[in-house]
């Protein structure tokens, strides 16, 4: 089928290997008519730019005196109007940024045909032509506002945009390039961030993932996409396109620089978090960010280059954490905090890059773009994390290398391709094999020690702990891309089609510490080993990810329809692999074959409506539906966990105990069944070392059997539906509010279902919610529907779509508000967005023989943003003042109680399978922490030398020195003193301010 779908890739264009989906423009499109309102066919209309290295770009209108201009780049533009026997019309003043559509009409006159009237109007506001909701950051937010200076710190500014990665001040700008923002109830995995429409993605994740820190003094502005993509998008996640610059005929370039360390910080650690257990607060420890910028013209309008660089460098404490007297030490297993050496995380990344736009010939303009990056995470410390247990990050190879050719044809037909290449290498805890650190194992602490939360890794390095993920890893992933797109413009269509393919190659190492295990603990005592299969390696490739589109946009006197249809075919497969014996696994000698992973094959449509409601381009009414499939990657649902190796027993956990106090699990980690004193012959051992959960470890036995139905065909990959309606308008000269409902529902939803395990294995029990006043009624209360297996060691998995078994239902609601105003010397745009999200897995947990149907239906309150940012420049004194202040919903709060034998056994009528259960206390979605109120201030003094400028910046984040928490501990511990729930693990960063300067010339 790919090969197919290739052919015709080739058949549309004959290019070099290009890069990315194709991806919208801003366009100038409307009517021009004589001053008795009758149309005029064939009037030449030319849009000129600055922006444009072709200097301009014409059409001719048609039949009915409609024109189109599009794929223009951002920037100042003038619109000329010509007809032989009619003065000519020139229009200034119209600036377009992102996709927007600008609408131009003018009448013309009879007259002179060497006069020429030139109108300055009001620039357009509303965009009476596309359905895509876009929210554009020009220079003013990237450059002049109070923020980390990445494509996530200024879109996170959006109403309703929420970040995984909370950043103030560019304190975690980082970790924050890993990762991923959600709007209006989408899926993470969605996401997409492109350089000039070409995607940054490594191989990693299902293509939302990056890693890739944007060289922030190249980027012209930042056009967010929220709803209503149009067809040549695959995901209906947020989209996020940074437009580069690419010189231009006088050499310009910029510089910017700012710097900070604990000096500059106030402090927000007040007696209520003294109160709650935080025993200090996150802060900065050092951050700065150098970043020039130059280019200009190698040969006037015919080649210009921009050229960058950037060192980024981040290192904070994190909170109530300290480094463990302990580190390093084998024998002793324990976490005893240096409360003199606070813990920090540190990170540092650096690029370099450059830009090359040639006008090769007046029908060919080719653009090049190359940046290389290194980056290290070298203390990934979090709150429950100690730094010897912190993973190392280190990136070797990290680059992204792109190409864009395009060619206006004629003045109806454009030819366009993009692409390049994307190679990353990275590893976890590099360490040379006999380095004393890998005997040191991984213990996960499930109460909290000393001081630290619940879920504490200490004593070993890596990831490893009780989750069984890889503690050490080596991986390479390189991502091809390829992509064309032709379009056919007349005054009322706007037709595009196009075609992309993406293509995947990732492979790793996994290793492991000495002995291949990692602990859990309760309060210090040994509980449970999880066992690995390390080492060995895996390779899983992407040899299609093919999209065809069609899409029109037509114009029907004042309503526009955007008519898309898009094809998806996804192929990824694993090679074959040979797994030779382990440590832990010696008589493994296994060959395993090549296997396709999916095959699946989607029609999507994409249909909006605009009406311009008056007719006067000031007022849309805009209603959109369109269906996405779920990005999906080698590493997801449906990628490497599907893997005949990972189908496999890999990682395996056990219970265990300690009985001679060793902290050496005295026991056959080879053999699978229980072992312990009190039996006989070979399984009788110093330890207990229960039946393992999966008696499939080291055989070549799959845990997991698959459907196929779910794996190939049309339609069965999940999705997810988008509608959404509302009204723009232009309520005064330069302001303009917006006011939309969304709406968004999933399906072909998956599940797993072990079929080993019957409903007469679970066995029913309640407990007593310990009294706790921050509890539902104060605790007391008696929760009961709760159920434990009572059948361990038998593991037949199977992987199919969840609708064999029942309904499942997924979907969010909401409304957005919005303002957008320019007023003279003031800019704000901002508003209030709110929904709510419902879950119901009721049904499916009945039918697939779950009896317990606990919180199986959560529909979380109404969740409300309200986010603004302005910029006002005071007359006369060249000092300019700029804010962003952003208003979001605390954290969910949690109460995971840790229940063991003494508490369930009564009713349960015997132990608890696993010795413990956690069981949270609370409804989810009914409780939320604290709301963030968050102002970030700027005062700028702005010198001009020439054409030279000059800001001074002063910085003060956090201005009103909240001390909102982040996140905290959800185990709820009745044995800890002091009691541990709610200790909060994460604050806001406390106020500090910074000095940073912008010069450009």
């Amino acid at each position: 089928m790919h090969r197919f779908l290739r052919v015709a890739f080739l058949a549309l264009v004959a290019l070099s290997a290009v890069q990315g989906a194709a991806y919208a423009q801003a366009s100038i499109g409307g009517a021009v008519k004589d001053t008795s309102g009758a149309v005029l066919p064939g009037v030449t209309v030319e849009a000129s730019s600055p922006a444009l290295i072709e200097k301009t770009r014409s059409v001719v209108t048609d039949g009915s005196g409609q024109y189109k201009i599009e794929q223009l780049r951002p920037g100042p533009y003038t619109v000329t109007f010509t007809l032989t026997g009619f003065n000519t019309i020139k229009r200034d003043g119209i600036e377009l940024t992102g996709s927007f559509a600008a609408t131009v009409s003018v009448e013309m006159r009879v007259g002179a045909v060497a006069e020429t009237i030139t109108v300055t109007g009001e620039a357009p506001l509303v965009d009476v032509q596309s359905g895509t909701r876009q929210r554009v950051l020009g220079q003013e937010v990237l450059t002049e506002l109070p923020t980390g200076r990445t494509q996530f710190t200024a879109a996170t500014l959006i109403p309703g945009m929420n970040l995984s990665n909370q950043d103030v001040g560019g304190t975690n700008i980082i970790n924050t390039t890993g990762g991923s923002m959600t709007i209006h109830g989408s899926n993470g995995n969605d996401q997409r961030v492109m350089i000039d429409g070409v995607s940054t993605a490594n191989a990693e994740g299902a293509g939302q993932a990056s890693n890739f820190l944007p060289n922030f003094g190249s980027v012209q502005e930042i056009a967010v996409d929220y709803s209503s993509g149009t067809a040549d998008q695959m995901t209906g996640g947020v989209r996020i396109n940074m437009i580069p610059r690419e010189g231009g005929n006088a050499f310009k370039g910029s510089f910017f620089a700012t710097g900070v360390n604990d000096r500059f910080q106030g402090s927000n650690y007040t007696q209520d978090l003294i109160d709650r257990g935080l025993r200090t607060p996150n802060s900065i420890k050092t951050e700065y960010d150098v970043n020039p910028g130059f280019g200009g013209p190698l040969r006037r309008d015919q080649l210009w280059f921009y050229a960058t660089a950037r060192l980024t460098k981040t290192a904070n404490y994190v909170g109530g954490m300290f480094y463990n007297k302990n580190a390093g030490i084998e024998n002793v297993w324990s976490y005893d905090p240096d409360l003199t050496r606070p813990a920090f995380v540190n990170a540092s990344q650096s690029s370099l890059n450059l830009r090359l736009t040639w006008q090769a010939s007046l029908k060919n303009k080719f653009g090049f773009f190359f940046d290389d990056q290194d980056r290290c995470q070298c203390a990934n410390v979090t709150a429950t994390t100690s730094p010897e247990a912190a993973i190392e990050i280190k990136y070797p190879i990290q680059r992204l290398a792109t190409m864009v050719w395009t060619s206006p044809v004629s003045n109806r037909l454009l030819l366009e391709a993009r692409g390049g290449f994307r190679g990353e290498r990275y590893k976890y805890n590099a360490t040379p094999v006999g380095d004393p650190s890998l005997r040191l194992i991984t213990v996960t602490e499930q109460l909290a020690v000393n001081g630290a939360p619940a879920g504490l890794q200490y004593h070993g390095g890596g990831i490893g702990g009780v989750t069984a993920t890889q503690p050490f890893q080596n991986t390479y992933g390189r991502n091809f891309d390829l992509s064309a797109a032709a379009s056919y413009v007349t005054g009322t269509h706007a037709f595009k089609a196009g075609i992309s393919d993406t293509i995947i190659i990732r492979d790793e190492q996994l290793g492991d510490n000495d002995f291949h295990v990692s602990y859990r603990f309760n309060n210090g005592v040994p509980n449970q080993i999880t066992e690995r299969t390390t080492p060995y390696e895996k390779a899983q490739r992407q040899p299609a990810g093919i999209g065809l589109y069609a899409q029109d946009k037509w114009t029907l006197g004042q309503l526009t329809l955007n008519l898309g249809a898009r094809f998806d075919y996804l192929h990824m497969k694993v090679p074959a692999q040979h797994l030779s014996p382990a440590p832990l696994v010696p008589n493994r000698n296994l060959d395993l074959p090549e296997t396709d992973l999916v095959r699946w094959k989607d029609v999507t449509p994409r249909l909006a409506a605009v009406y311009d409601l008056f007719g006067n381009g000031k007022t849309a009414v805009k209603a959109s539906i369109s269906r996405y499939v779920i990005a999906q990657g080698l590493q997801g649902a449906y990628g490497d966990s599907l893997a005949p190796v990972n189908r496999l027993a890999n990682f395996v956990a056990r219970t265990w105990t300690d009985n001679n106090q060793n902290f050496t699990p005295d026991c056959d980690l080879t053999n699978v069944l229980a072992q312990g004193p009190a039996l006989a012959g070979a399984l009788r051992t110093v330890d207990n070392c229960g039946l393992m959960q999966n008696q499939n470890f080291g055989l070549p036995t799959p845990s997991t059997t698959v459907d196929p139905a779910v794996l190939n065909g049309f339609g069965v990959r999940p999705d997810n539906w988008e509608f959404s309606t509302g009204i723009q308008h232009q309520v005064l000269p330069r302001v303009s509010a917006d006011f939309g409902y969304f709406r968004r529902w999933f399906g072909n939803f998956a599940i797993t279902d072990n079929r080993a395990i019957k409903p007469s294995n679970y066995s029913p029990y309640s407990i007593t919610a310990p009294v706790d006043a921050r509890l539902p009624g104060g605790g007391g209360y008696v929760v009961s529907g709760l159920f434990d297996q009572d059948f361990t060691g038998a593991v037949d998995n199977y992987f199919t779509a969840a609708a064999n078994y029942g309904e499942q239902l997924q979907h969010w609601n909401g409304v957005d508000m919005t303002v957008n105003a320019r007023l003279g010397r003031a800019l704000l745009q901002g508003g209030v967005s709110t929904g709510r999200t419902l879950t119901d897995n009721c049904d499916l947990a009945t039918k697939s023989g779950n009896p317990s149907q606990r919180f199986c239906r959560v529909e979380t309150a109404l969740l409300t943003q309200v986010k603004f940012l302005g910029v006002y420049a005071v007359p006369k004194v060249d000092v300019q003042v700029s804010g962003a202040f952003q208003s979001i919903p605390g954290p969910q709060i949690a109460a995971n109680l840790v229940v063991g034998n003494a508490q369930a056994a009564p009713s349960l009528g015997r132990n608890l399978t696993n010795g413990t259960a956690t069981v949270n206390l609370i409804e989810p979605g009914t409780q939320y922490g604290e709301r963030l109120n968050q102002l970030d201030l700027r005062f700028s003094k702005i010198f001009r030398i020439n054409k030279a400028r000059l800001s001074a910046n002063l910085d003060l984040y956090n201005a009103f020195n909240v001390d909102t928490v982040l996140s905290e501990n959800a185990t709820f511990t009745t044995t800890t003193t002091p009691a541990t729930w709610r200790v909060p693990t994460a604050v806001v960063t406390a106020r500090f301010f910074k000095f940073s300067a912008q010069f450009d010339f």
